[in-house]
């Protein structure tokens, strides 16, 4: 794929992502191909590919009756992607810590960095899942290792839903990550796994209240402040 087109693709992905974690899409509303491409004014082929992109990342359902169709973030769903990584990841995570590469564990301390001078939510939330991606990818030939990435996917707009509603989480996240990195420094597998875990516990309860106050702010209800 040129590389030009890809990044066309990758353009419109990001922005109609924005525009569905913004409310400026609702659940249930369509995006219509020829109208998204007239709207960027390119293609149909990359708006295409973003659709795509977005049914990956659990955005839209693609029906062939109905089209593009805005499926919205839910409790429910964001409760049942952190269940299954809680339960998962952090086993990975443990098994990772005596197979990691000094490479890996370098471009991992990196990524981190950038993390930490990052706010935007989506270069922020992209990096988070190149992160855990970058810690545990020496374990990439077994099935666990394939079902956590893939659930890293479905999990990165909901985090940057939580850091578009309460930006002051990213320090505490950074600090978590950093704590993760020390334990893999460390060789320690059984406090990367206990690491891991609460990391994921916080973060859901992060999400779910963000995506909770999304659902007020849409329906026109005063949303509580967070206390985060």
């Amino acid at each position: 794929m040129p590389k030009a087109f890809k990044t066309i693709e990758q353009q419109v992905l990001s922005l109609l992502r924005n525009d569905i974690l913004a409310g400026k899409y609702r659940p249930g509303d369509k995006l219509r191909q020829d109208e998204v491409a007239k709207r960027f004014e390119v293609s149909t082929t990359p708006v295409r590919e973003a659709f795509r992109g977005l049914r990956s990342e659990g955005l839209v359902l693609i029906d062939a009756n109905k089209g593009v169709v805005v499926k919205g973030l839910t409790v429910k769903d964001v409760a049942e992607i952190y269940e299954l990584r809680i339960a998962l990841e952090p086993l990975l995570a443990k098994k990772a810590v005596s197979s990691i590469s000094p490479e890996s564990l370098e471009a991992a301390n990196i990524i981190h960095e950038e993390m930490c001078a990052s706010t935007d939510p989506h270069r922020w939330s992209a990096l988070n899942r190149e992160f855990h991606i970058k810690l545990m990818m020496s374990e990439e030939d077994s099935r666990l290792y394939e079902i956590v990435k893939n659930l890293l996917v479905v999990a990165e707009p909901y985090v940057s839903l939580s850091i578009f509603m309460h930006p002051k989480i990213l320090q505490v996240d950074n600090e978590e990550h950093g704590m993760i990195l020390e334990g893999f420094n460390k060789k320690n597998g059984r406090l990367v796994q206990k690491i891991v875990k609460q990391h994921l516990e916080q973060t859901l309860a992060a999400i779910q209240d963000s995506v909770n106050e999304k659902t007020l702010r849409q329906m026109g209800t005063p949303a509580k402040t967070s206390a985060r």
